[in-house]
């Protein structure tokens, strides 16, 4: 690149360009500088035209670094700064001040330097910058670099784009005419990884950026590279809630609703019920399926766009069985105020245990893992619960069975006689059971307790206490 540069105006003193060749030494720290300065006067104005390396095209662009040496850029003040395009000395459109709207304006460097980009309207190799005019406003300009920058080509996909992880992708750009590409790993790398029209990447496991070098002729690459973006989708298998893995059923088959933890925005989450393969059960961050007894697999996979997760979570869902209420073998308690009982029941179920409560439901167990239980003094009627639970999923009866030990205040029949009794069961017996229990200790000879055994070895047991 080269540069001519003059001045015009009348009674204009103080016109000049200081180091003129400093507006096009592509310095990339933009620290130095030529000055066109003006100066007061009747239409004064001073020009520096610099004759490019090339002819550009429609389509490209010239560059121009400018700021003013007082901090913050006015941009109202570029009103007074103007560029002209030329072809060997003939203009190539009109001119255009450097504010006009036709012109993309950036502010860099803390809004000291902006960065001035026009679009070439036709061939040309000049490029003309003049300050000053009918209002010499703005006394000194600093030009700190002229650029070109070349047509941008068009990436097939955009310059935004996702692969799955651990795959390649071959990126593909179809350059302006006239133009050659070349792609890089950085914005300042000087060896290119391909030149043409595409570039196949590695296999990538993280997001990445390629940039493509734009070159007109000559070797001279454009002053800016095309980023294109690639983002590297990995999903993950999700962890998996422990909550609904563990059921308790009322029949063969239960309901239960699994759930995941901190499920991924922008994720699909599908269920099923093999490790791999299989048909999607559901998708969603929940699954509500239906188990039978035992052990039930399934297994969740994470999808984004059209990359899966290499693995699939597996949840096992446990179903246990809720086992059948207690049987009690107390079967009828009177004692006497401030006496215990001990109370007893059983199960036919292996496995299982017995545990006490003095409430119907919920509470706090007063006894665990026992058939008996022994009161604490009593002084008024009192109901006590025996509950089963199964050894495997802590599966609870679905109700409990109650065990009412009356209390009587005083001897109901005098100190020579039976005052309290307990009837239980022992042994394999059919339609055994007893009627009116309390009246063997009432006291009454004309009343009476009744036992029924109806089958071989069985025994029907009524303990009564005296007290003297």
């Amino acid at each position: 690149m080269s540069q001519t540069n003059s001045q015009a105006g009348l009674l204009c003193i103080g016109l000049d360009v200081s180091n003129p060749t400093l507006a096009y030494d592509v310095d990339p720290g933009l620290t130095t500088f030529a000055t066109p300065q003006n100066a007061v006067g009747l239409l004064c104005a001073v020009e520096e035209t610099m004759t490019l390396n090339q002819t550009v095209k429609a389509g490209d662009e010239i560059v121009l670094y400018l700021g003013t040496g007082n901090g913050l850029l006015d941009v109202g003040l570029l009103s007074n700064v103007s560029i002209q395009t030329k072809l060997s000395g003939t203009d190539v459109g009109p001119r255009v001040a450097l504010n006009s709207p036709v012109l993309n304006l950036s502010l860099l460097s803390g809004n000291a330097i902006g960065e001035v980009r026009y679009t070439v309207p036709g061939d040309a190799n000049q490029v003309q910058i003049q300050v000053g005019g009918l209002l010499s406003l703005l006394v000194n300009l600093r030009v700190y670099d002229v650029r070109l920058d070349f047509a941008k080509p068009t990436v097939t996909g955009g310059l935004n784009q996702t692969i799955c992880s651990g795959t390649a992708t071959t990126l593909t750009a179809t350059p302006v005419a006239g133009t050659t590409l070349a792609w890089y790993g950085s914005l300042s790398s000087t060896t290119a990884l391909a030149t043409g029209n595409t570039y196949t990447t590695p296999n990538l496991t993280a997001n990445t950026t390629y940039y493509i070098g734009v070159t007109r002729a000559g070797g001279c690459e454009g002053n800016n590279r095309v980023p294109v973006v690639i983002n590297v989708s990995n999903p993950v298998a999700p962890a998996i809630s422990s909550s609904g893995t563990a059921v308790c059923s009322s029949g063969i088959t239960q309901q239960t609703t699994l759930s995941l933890i901190n499920p991924i925005p922008g994720t699909t989450y599908n269920w099923y019920s093999v490790s791999s393969g299989g048909t999607i059960l559901a998708t969603g961050n929940s699954y509500s399926p239906t188990v039978p007894l035992g052990t039930t697999s399934f297994y969740v996979e994470a999808v984004i766009g059209s990359c899966i997760s290499p693995t699939r979570a597996q949840v096992d869902v446990i179903s246990n069985p809720v086992p059948a209420v207690a049987t009690a073998l107390t079967q009828s308690v009177t004692i006497q105020s401030g006496q215990n009982a001990t109370l007893s029941a059983t199960t036919s179920e292996a496995g299982v245990t017995l545990n006490w409560y003095d409430v119907p439901t919920g509470g706090t167990a007063i006894a665990t893992n026992t058939s008996t239980f022994t009161t604490p003094i009593l002084t008024a009627t009192k109901t006590y619960y025996v509950e089963t639970q199964s050894a495997t999923g802590g599966c609870v009866s679905a109700s409990r069975t109650a065990i009412t030990v009356n209390v009587v205040s005083t001897p109901a029949g005098g100190c020579l006689l039976a005052n309290s009794q307990q009837t239980s069961l022992n042994g394999l017996c059919l339609l055994c059971g007893s009627t009116n229990p309390d009246n063997s200790v009432d006291g009454d000879i004309n009343t009476a307790s009744t036992f029924n055994s109806a089958c071989w070895f069985s025994k029907w047991m009524d303990s009564t206490n005296i007290t003297v």
